[in-house]
């Protein structure tokens, strides 16, 4: 092997790594947002330096090792190279008998004599080094001024727009501008294909509605700008249409799990809608000194619905409709099924046995032996809750099968009625607690925060169709939630991306669309982060829109 075979290696990885924390252009190649790969590197990199130092430091500090690493591993290698002298050989005692040993092959022998232990000699850094480390120190200069520059600029653009989620919803039927759903042209416009892909729909945007001197006064002010994204990379095709036509469904084969928000409990058939709501949008011009309607960080609505606790019986909570009650009992009977199932006696002896046999004590030891002595008193909890979970199990199996046997859609008093009969139920969970079968507490429910995901998902699909097909006390509780989410998942137009994006010239591009992950809507884009679609000035004046660059923030 060449002495500059292992440091070269060991340059391009780290190299690489300086770069992927810069710009975060391994999520961009094909299928490097969704590759695990890709994103146990993004989560390395944050967990260990960025969440720590910021993505600067970071960078420097990688850089400074994309020197360091290559020099000692020049050294090692040009050290197992080096001749040496006959090893000694050392003999160990043993006791007993001695196993038979299969014998070195000559190969193993020979690599093992030409070890050497000798420390070569430092060699000096020549011209090439120096100037390669000149190069690097001029680079890593150049990428902190453009971030620094990135930053600064925000907030000083002449004119911004945010597209404001209608909440409560006005334009149901006619919508101007709308994220997700379908989009509306006409029959003859071919549907967009990426890659070979048939693409998923984003977003209609009516160019009519934007400000004049938007991205400094460039791009149509008539018709709709439609945007489409692969159904699993990060390439995006925009199209330009005169008129809007009727609602396109698109091909049978369309798929938006690429980009899909998912359930916490996946152990049912239950999945989320394949599709995004259609939900129309205000087009709001923002200028320096004016209210902002978009919030930053990101929303806490559902987690504080999460900590405060709920009832699946009470008005805001129950299901809506026939459908979702059947999925709510097939949750519940699920979890029911599962959790009896459990041994926990069992389960909690061996987690102690795996940690206190550990070569190195977990971190948790001292809670594994706390669960252990609390033991007595949950298996007696258990003992008494058994009962009560058998007989939860069959009445959800009554009441499903009395369901299905008719049917006839449920009123709400109807549903009501299920639920309070459900609610007599009582389990003792999570731990020595006894409280409903419908309950969530704050220490967590064995099932009802899996129902009221999943009733969210489809929640937000039938008040976008019709909001009143939730009933109002639903409606109220779901519309604080969307309010919120909306604020702080807010999608914008001609603004400074959100986040740094690697590929921005604040002269020479401006931003066509950015789209945040958004729980609203149910889709994700990276690790929670936002689309960001760019197109440079001269390539949006000639209504080049096949030049649109697709990144994804950091």
């Amino acid at each position: 092997m060449s002495p500059y075979t292992r440091p070269l290696l060991v340059f391009i990885v780290m190299a690489t790594l300086v770069a992927q924390t810069l710009t975060r252009f391994l999520d961009g190649l094909p299928g490097g947002g969704v590759s695990n790969g890709v994103q146990g590197i993004n989560a390395f990199l944050d967990f260990v330096l960025v969440s720590r130092i910021g993505v600067g430091p970071s960078a420097v500090v990688l850089a400074l090792l994309a020197v360091v690493f290559p020099v000692l591993a020049y050294r090692r290698q040009r050290s197992e190279q080096a001749p040496a002298g006959k090893p000694v050989v050392r003999q160990r005692a043993t006791k007993g008998v001695v196993p038979i040993m299969q014998s070195p092959s000559p190969e193993r022998i020979a690599r093992a004599v030409g070890r050497s232990s000798a420390k070569p000699a430092d060699r000096p850094l020549t011209e090439a080094d120096r100037q390669f480390l000149v190069k690097l120190r001029q680079d890593l200069s150049a990428q902190l001024v453009h971030e620094q520059e990135l930053m600064d600029a925000k907030g000083t653009e002449p004119v911004v727009v945010r597209l404001v989620p209608q909440i409560p919803l006005r334009d149901v039927e006619h919508p101007r501008s709308w994220l997700g759903g379908a989009p509306a042209m006409a029959e003859h416009i071919p549907w967009p294909v990426i890659e070979g892909r048939n693409a998923n729909f984003l977003a209609q945007i009516c160019c009519a509605d934007l400000p004049g001197d938007l991205w400094d006064g460039l791009g149509p002010r008539d018709g709709w700008l439609v945007f489409f994204i692969h159904p699993t990379d990060y390439a995006a095709q925009v199209l330009h249409v005169s008129e809007l036509g009727p609602q396109r469904l698109g091909p049978e084969d369309l798929d938006i799990d690429g980009w899909s928000l998912s359930l916490p409990y996946a152990k049912t058939r239950l999945k989320p809608i394949n599709a995004w709501p259609r939900w129309p949008v205000d087009l709001v011009s923002v200028r320096p000194g004016e209210p902002d309607p978009r919030l930053e960080g990101r929303s806490k609505a559902s987690h504080e619905v999460y900590q405060q606790g709920f009832d699946l019986a009470s008005p805001e909570h129950r299901p809506f409709d026939r459908s979702t009650t059947l999925e709510m009992l097939e949750i519940a009977e699920a979890r029911l099924v599962e959790f009896l199932a459990k041994d926990l006696l069992e389960q909690a002896l061996k987690s102690l046995d795996v940690a206190e046999s550990a070569s190195e004590p977990p971190g948790n030891l001292a809670e594994l032996r706390e669960r252990a002595a609390t033991l007595p008193a949950l298996l007696e909890a258990r003992t008494k809750g058994r009962p009560m979970f058998e007989a939860a199990l069959a009445q959800v199996r009554t009441v499903a099968e009395r369901i299905r046997a008719d049917q006839k859609p449920l009123s709400q008093d109807e549903i009501a009625a299920i639920m309070a009969e459900l609610s007599q139920c009582e389990i003792i969970y999570p731990r020595t607690r006894q409280a409903p079968l419908t309950a969530h507490t704050g220490e967590g429910s064995l099932w009802a925060w899996d129902f009221e995901c999943l009733r969210h998902d489809r929640a937000r699909h039938a008040y976008s169709k019709s909001p009143d097909a939730l009933p109002p006390a639903m409606r109220g509780h779901f519309e604080a939630i969307w309010q919120d989410e909306a604020a702080h998942e807010m999608a914008g137009m001609g603004h400074l991306p959100y986040r740094y994006v690697h590929k921005f010239d604040l002269d020479r591009d401006v931003t066509l669309l950015e789209l945040p992950s958004s729980n609203l809507l149910g889709w994700m884009f990276g690790d929670v982060d936002t689309l960001v679609l760019t197109i440079s000035k001269k390539d949006l004046a000639a209504g080049r829109f096949d030049a649109v660059i697709t990144q994804v923030s950091n």
